[in-house]
């Protein structure tokens, strides 16, 4: 009896010395994590048949889902946000209140855009939006500088997200600000986007 007991806490003990080694594996090197303060989104829109650019950012972004990971894109990687279309800033006050009321305003229950974050390890990924009552993947590529990973995309108002009412209700608002010198009023459907973050590394 007392030799089964010897052996048995002998065995206890070596699992539980295997089991810390394993754990004190996991932790090694520097672990990344999503600052959110940092996080910031830009988009670019386009008017004229010229496509003359229009840039705007968003002042609010919530980030959810945050963990530490051992590197930065498997940090960023499942990150979730939510941006209140309310923050939406272009430099032009008039423009804001439309974009707000007869673009956004128009779409069906966009308060916020909402999405995740789905990368690879080739430098190209995709973010699941929603918006207007639809999810979609959008292709991103991305590039990492030290602590700083930057994306960038494009997705299409009326194909990705079927928002041809919203469209045109903003091109009308807008009838003879996005003429150009041919005088045709065009609001283009597609919008480039641009985030940026910092992970922290601990």
């Amino acid at each position: 009896m007392k030799k089964f007991t010897v052996f048995t806490l002998v065995l206890v003990m070596s699992i539980a010395t295997i089991s810390c080694k394993k754990e004190a594996k996991k932790v090694e090197g520097p672990q990344f994590s999503v600052e959110p303060k940092t996080v910031t989104v830009k988009w670019t829109g386009y008017k004229t048949t010229s496509k003359i650019p229009v840039n705007g950012t968003f002042e609010l972004l919530e980030v959810s889902n945050i963990k530490e990971a051992p590197t930065a894109i498997e940090a960023l990687n499942g990150t979730k946000f939510s941006i209140p279309v309310s923050s939406l800033v272009s430099g032009d006050a008039d423009r804001d209140s439309k974009l707000k009321q007869l673009f956004f305003g128009v779409m069906d229950a966009t308060l916020s855009l909402t999405g995740t974050v789905n990368l690879g390890e080739d430098g190209a990924g995709n973010i699941n939006l929603s918006m207007n009552g639809v999810s979609k993947e959008i292709p991103v590529t991305y590039t990492v500088k030290d602590q700083i990973v930057e994306l960038e995309g494009k997705l299409d108002i009326v194909n990705d997200f079927s928002a041809q009412a919203a469209l045109e209700s903003i091109n009308t608002a807008c009838l003879e600000l996005h003429k150009g010198p041919d005088g045709v009023s065009k609001t283009w459907s597609e919008v480039a986007i641009s985030a940026s973050a910092y992970l922290k590394k601990e």
